[in-house]
């Protein structure tokens, strides 16, 4: 399958990011230091893309990336700062030298997981389990179309655990309006306001409450307002509030408050009253057939390669230290049954039953090239 170039419009977009990321941002800079904005930024787009990239093999070009993060490709093809200092070698892997900006932080993300600040517990399945950290991408291959101009074509497979966040473990957030509140000057912590106001929203309606209270100061620290006197961090979060909410599309209301215990004067105070449900507002969501279809697709594939494969006895013809994933993206193995699974698990989800050929075709789109 020929890479296709990723369409970004003004149509709503319902993506994912795993919750265990998006409760830690703050360990994507203390992992990746200066680079933390542009690996927020790439783990959004490549979230984005795996609802057309299921098994977690993504093929993309730099204007794909632009395109979703909002940012100028002249950026992200220069020089990595790293690259001037006393010393520096340039980072070679499979015969590809990682030099650029966005080509090194790639391959930093390859090499070095994000580190949470204290232990991350979740439930799955009835258990609790602990995350000390998450591995994003697993590999890298950057490759050039010799017959299109030498353009960059990259192609990178995700772990294991940041496609579980994907299927069990993820707030969910409108991504076309991402690239927009992030253009200008403090775009980047608009960018994770944005974020954190989003997965505000999804704990919030999904236990059918409104409204919740942050105080001026927490906004500011997420988006690295630092002005000392109190009146411009008002100024400023203001600002950003209404752009997120003109230009980025989100769809809420805001008022300052003075909270007092349990009393609420309507007054300019220290704190922000969000309101996640507004007056004749209809929030995006994903459907229940869509979170159903994935968890079940995949819950079924997995049982099916453990029932014929689980003893080891499929040959990869070399080492793999995910064989499941490795046999997901073989278009040629088990395929009739995968075929099977996926035409069930939509009838499931949907209510709805397909063909083998138009279940074949949707497939498709998962197997990478």
């Amino acid at each position: 399958m020929e890479n296709q170039s990723l369409v970004v419009n003004d149509t709503p977009f319902i993506s994912r990011i795993d919750r265990s990321i998006a409760d830690n941002l703050d360990a994507i800079k203390k992992s990746y230091g200066a680079d933390a904005d542009i690996v927020k930024d790439i783990i959004i787009f490549i979230s984005r893309n795996l609802k057309r990239d299921l098994f977690g093999f993504t093929t993309f070009t730099m204007a794909d990336f632009s395109k979703v993060s909002g940012r100028r490709r002249q950026e992200l093809a220069s020089k990595h700062s790293y690259m001037n200092l006393p010393g520096a070698e340039a980072v070679e892997h499979n015969g590809y030298q990682f030099i650029s900006v966005f080509d090194y932080v790639l391959y930093q993300m390859q090499l070095r997981n994000i580190i949470f600040s204290k232990s991350y517990k979740y439930t799955d399945q009835g258990k609790t389990l602990d995350m000390v950290g998450i591995q994003v991408i697993k590999q890298v291959k950057i490759t050039t179309d010799k017959s299109n101009d030498n353009k960059k074509i990259y192609q990178i497979r995700l772990s294991e655990d940041f496609l579980d966040g994907f299927i069990n473990r993820y707030y969910t957030l409108e991504v076309n309006g991402y690239p927009k509140v992030g253009k200008g000057r403090g775009g980047d912590g608009r960018k994770s306001l944005y974020l954190f106001l989003y997965k505000a929203m999804h704990m919030n309606l999904s236990q059918n409450i409104t409204k919740s209270w942050f105080t001026v100061d927490y906004l500011c620290k997420i988006c690295d307002v630092n002005f000392a006197e109190s009146k411009e961090r008002k100024r400023v979060i203001t600002k950003y509030l209404d752009l997120l909410i003109e230009k980025g599309g989100l769809r809420i209301t805001y008022e300052f408050v003075k909270k007092q215990g349990n009393e609420f004067a309507s007054i300019r105070g220290y704190w922000i009253k969000v309101n996640f449900a507004p007056l004749d507002t209809k929030q995006l969501q994903e459907s229940k057939g869509e979170h159903h279809f994935y968890y079940k697709l995949m819950s079924g594939l997995k049982e099916f390669f453990k029932s014929v494969h689980g003893n080891g006895n499929y040959n990869f013809g070399e080492e793999e230290t995910d064989p499941f994933q490795r046999w997901l993206t073989n278009s040629v193995a088990d395929r009739d049954s995968k075929i099977d699974i996926f035409m069930k698990c939509y009838r499931l989800a949907y209510q709805k039953n397909i063909s083998q050929d138009v279940a074949q075709e949707m497939m498709f789109q998962y197997w990478p090239s």
